[in-house]
Parts: C-alpha cells; structure tokens; sequence
C-alpha cells in the first residue's frame, strides 16, 4: 500500500468525486462504504517490538449461552494483564478499509452507460491435581482460564468439572496439542451472560511467529470458510509453510450492474488454494500503516460504540509500522497443518486492482452496456461460486426465471448449504469423514443421545440426507447438482436438481485425498474405488495431492475458533 488511499468500493475517487469530508462526516472508519466477507473469521496479530505478539480473534458462535465453548491451544502462558475483550466494530472496520477494491477498466468505451516477555507477569500458576491452572480470571463476559498438563485425559475432565463445555470430539484433537506441550485458553459465558455479549478476547504472548492451529478449527468448520489475518509489524509477513498464493487480475469477473460492485474475488482465492492442494494465503494489502493510523483518529464517531472502537483501533495500530493483510477459504478436509507466519521480503501490495475488460473472450463493458456485440451473457452464477475440492458447478435455471449455481459433488462427499461472503445461501461439497457429531452420538458422556436431523428433511428426486455435524445435507444421484436456499424462518434448505449444462462421466471417478492418520475424521465412509475404465481414459485423479503429516513444531502463538456449537439447521 502506497500513500494513495480509496474508501470507495466499486469506481475510482476521479468517478465518484470522492473526497476525504463525506468519510469523516459519517465516521471515517465506520462509513459502511467497504463490503466485508460476512462469513469470515478475523484474526488480528500485532507484532510488537519487546518481543511479544498481541493477538485479537473473533469467536462466532450460534446457539444457547450454556452450550457456548472456545478453546485455544498456546504455546506460553499470556501476559495475564493484557487478557480482555475487543470490540467487534473495530474488527469490522479495519476489514472494511483495508479490504479489496477494484477499479473499473481503462477504457473509456466502458464508461458510456454511466454518468513480550511474560514470564512472570501473571499471578503465580497453582497445581489442581495433575493441571496446572496458570490462570483464572473475569474478563469482560467471560470466565477464563489458562490451564495445562501432560494428561490430557486430565485436562479435559478438569474443564468439565469447573463447567467449561468439552464435547466428545475434541478430544483427540486435544490430545494432539496435548503432546506438543501446548497450553490452553478456555473461555465460557459467565453465569446471567447472553449470546450477544461475545466479543472478540485479546491477549499477548512472547514469541515473534504468529501461527493458526486449523488442526482444532475442522471441528467445527462450515465449508469454504474464509479465514481473514491481519499481521501489524516492523515489515510485511507471509506465510512461513504454507504457500503464497497468487490471484491473477486478469481473470476477476464482475457485474457492473450490482451495488456494491460484485467480483469473483472470494471464489477466484478459494479456487487457487484448492489448486495449491488445500493449503495457501493470498496477500490483498500489505503497506504502511501510518495512514490507517490517521484515518482512525481522524474519524468522527457517531455513539459510544464507535467511540470504544475508535480508541481501540488506534490502540492496536499505534506503534506498528506495517499493515499485512492476509486470506484464505478452506474446508475441514483441508486444516491438517497449522499455518505460521514470518517476516518477508515482499514489496508494498496495492489494496486497489484494475478490472480487465476482457474475461475469457468475454467483454465485461460491451455485455453491461449494451455496446452492440448481441452478447447476451457476460457472467454466470459459476463465476462467482465455489463448490469445493470436491465440487464441480454447474448452472440451473429457477423458478423465478434466474439461474443460480449448482453443485455435483465427487463419491465421499456430500453438499451442504452455507453462506458466500455477502451472506447469501450456497452449496459447497464436504467431505463426509469430517463429521464429528452424527445421530446417535452423545455430545458429552452421559449425555441424551443426538437425534436424527435429517427426519423429515426433503432433498427432493435423486437426493438422501446426510447429517454432517447434526445439520441435514444431501447426496445427489450422478447427473445432479445440488442448490442451497434458506426458508422463512432461516433454516437452510438444500435439493438436488438436473442443471443445464452435463456433468461429465469423469468427473465421478475423482477422489479426496486420504486424511493423515493422526488427524482421522470424525467417522468411516466407504467411498468405491474408481472406474478403471474412466481412470484409462484419463477421468480420474486425486482432488488435491495427498496432505503430509501434521506439523510437529511447537507454535508460540495460536488461535483455536469455535469447536463446540452445535450444527443446526439454519
């Protein structure tokens, strides 16, 4: 990022007569102007110069206080001082200025239809038994604790009995971090505490790597989940075993008619990564952060909310020379290494990319303008969608007379309805291993036995419902594709329907990726083996190069999302 900044979202300043006094009549930071991915999960590191890295995550949760559970792995203890909650205006905010932004094409035929260390920091750590409690405190809505112990067996029964939710499945997953000798954060709701008063939690650590352990995050992962990572520092940062991905401008797709602007952005990253094998970050912004820092303090809040977020945006980003913004979408099937993060050598990234006119043979601006070429389709709902590793898309005409998106899914997986970024129901194929709650199934030990959810669930002619983590998703016979929608009451829905456009043959030949046999997936599924006459005639391959082990390092910083909400439907 340069000194030149834009706040707009779909034209460029010159466009729009863009100036800096609208943005700071309607807050600066808070204008709202910038569309954000509804659906991802935002990490803030900040890399601070006595050795330490503050670390802010966003906790998503859906379902009853009681039920609510978060669990970190970590690498050291924090810094007990620095534990607290951290608006989520601010989060949303330093998304939405920081965000991508495109710029229409430089032709002006397009434009004729418009006008630490923290050793001893903390309280002294207690022995409970054979767990170490290294911390147990209030912070803001939550209770707290920093615990850890060579058992794990241990471990777990002591989050139970001091009334911290450890569903069955994590176990093994706790195991794992277990024997890495991490530590690890809980939180819970305190006691007369509701749903709507989660917040981001803040803490620091010593260690200068920032890492995700994804490994406990598939737990409870929706498909094709977006994973949003801010790293401030004295340079730009990069994933250190993971790949760097690269989205070429030339292939973004885009409806000039909508507003705000809509690209195939999100699906463009999600599609790279699958090609990386499941695993890779693209950089959308890495610059100076000094004008962001401006931008906050120049910013009128509106109310009190925006007040709090305004000063913690300015906390945050105080003393930090450099912004690097990182993302990715990835599904559970594909989090079997914990990514870290070190300093680069990379250059500036411009947050601002110019859209190309030309797609594929496809003319953006003559198609939006009505320019005479008699071309009556510029996109299709295949541009902006991504079904998965395992998915194929495939268009299907609706009842209303629009076409939406379809997917088919490969032998071993199952489609489920999730959100895109702007909040919208899709479908994207997951991986039917990675289910760690099936009907049956007891949550906890002693619990009432899960239900069935797919009773009375209807995935319509040449579809069966499968539960995948207790919400109903659906099979579709060869040929089918399968659509997502959401009822009246918000429940998600999910059918099978024939597209428009065939599935090749051979695209039922192709299989996932075995599972690493220390990470196995929550349940067995026999999946056929390949046609081998397909395979002879080329139609069969792995959807992604089969994932190493996990990694054996011993992470110092982590961030563990929610893995104990309940999948319901809807």
């Amino acid at each position: 990022m340069k000194a030149r900044i834009i706040f707009a979202m779909a034209l460029t300043a010159g466009l729009l007569g863009w100036s800096p006094s609208p943005s700071h009549a309607c807050g600066g930071f808070f204008c709202g102007q910038q569309p954000v991915d509804q659906t991802a999960e935002r990490i803030v590191f900040a890399v601070n110069d006595d050795g330490t890295v503050t670390m802010i995550v966003q906790i998503a949760y859906q379902g009853s206080a009681p039920d609510f559970a978060w669990v970190l792995p970590l690498g050291a203890v924090p810094d007990v001082e620095s534990l607290d909650v951290f608006p989520q205006a601010a989060l949303t905010a330093l998304d939405a200025n920081t965000g991508p932004q495109f710029q229409w094409p430089d032709d002006l035929d397009c434009y004729g239809g418009l006008a630490f260390d923290a050793a001893g920091s903390g309280p002294p750590s207690r022995s409970d038994g054979e767990v170490t409690v290294h911390i147990r405190e209030t912070v803001g809505p939550f209770d707290v604790a920093v615990i850890e112990s060579r058992d794990p067996g241990a471990l777990v029964d002591w989050l139970r009995t001091n009334g911290f939710r450890v569903t069955s499945p994590m176990e093994p997953y706790i195991r794992i971090y277990t024997e890495e000798g991490m530590k690890f954060l809980a939180l819970r709701l305190e006691p007369g505490r509701d749903v709507s008063d989660i917040e981001p939690f803040m803490f620091t650590l010593p260690g200068q790597a920032p890492s995700i352990p994804l490994r406990i995050t598939a737990l409870a992962a929706e498909p094709e989940m977006g994973i949003l990572v801010f790293i401030l520092g004295d340079r730009r940062f990069g994933p250190a075993n993971w790949p760097e991905v690269e989205v070429d401008s030339g292939d973004i797709v885009w409806s000039p008619y909508t507003w705000p602007l809509e690209t195939n952005w999100t699906a463009l990253v999600a599609r790279s990564v699958d090609e990386a094998g499941g695993r890779g970050f693209v950089t959308e912004m890495a610059g100076e952060a000094a004008p962001y820092l401006e931008l906050a303090r120049a910013s009128t809040p509106r109310d009190e909310e925006q007040a709090r977020a305004q000063e913690a945006l300015i906390g945050i980003l105080d003393g930090h020379r450099y912004l690097t913004r990182l993302y990715t979408r990835l599904s559970a099937e594909e989090m079997t290494i914990d990514p870290t993060f070190r300093r680069t050598a990379g250059g500036d990234v411009e947050r601002t990319r110019m859209l190309p006119r030309y797609v594929e043979g496809r003319d953006m601006c003559d198609v939006a303008y009505g320019g005479g070429s008699g071309v009556a389709d510029a996109t299709t709902p295949c541009d902006f969608a991504s079904c998965g590793a395992g998915g194929l898309c495939r268009p299907v005409p609706a009842a209303d007379g629009t076409v939406v998106a379809g997917c088919a899914c490969v032998p071993g997986t199952t489609a489920r309805t999730t959100f895109d970024p702007r909040g919208r129901a899709i479908v994207a194929c997951q991986d039917m291993r990675m289910s760690f709650l099936n009907p049956g199934d007891r949550e906890v030990p002693g619990a009432t036995p899960l239900p069935d959810p797919c009773v009375g669930f209807d995935c319509g002619a040449g579809g069966a419902c499968v539960a995948m983590n207790m919400t109903p998703t659906c099979q579709c016979a060869d040929g089918l594709v399968a659509i997502g929608s959401l009822a009246d009451d918000g429940s998600r829905l999910t059918s099978c329907t024939r597209p428009s456009l065939r599935v090749p043959a051979g695209f039922y030949n192709r299989r996932l990726a075995a599972l690493p046999a220390e990470l196995p997936g929550g349940r067995e599924v026999y999946v056929p083996p390949p046609d081998p006459v397909l395979t002879a005639a080329g139609g069969g391959c792995a959807v992604t190069p089969s994932p190493a082990g996990a990694s054996g390092w011993l992470v110092l910083v982590a961030l563990g999302l929610l893995v104990a909400r309940r999948r319901r439907n809807g």
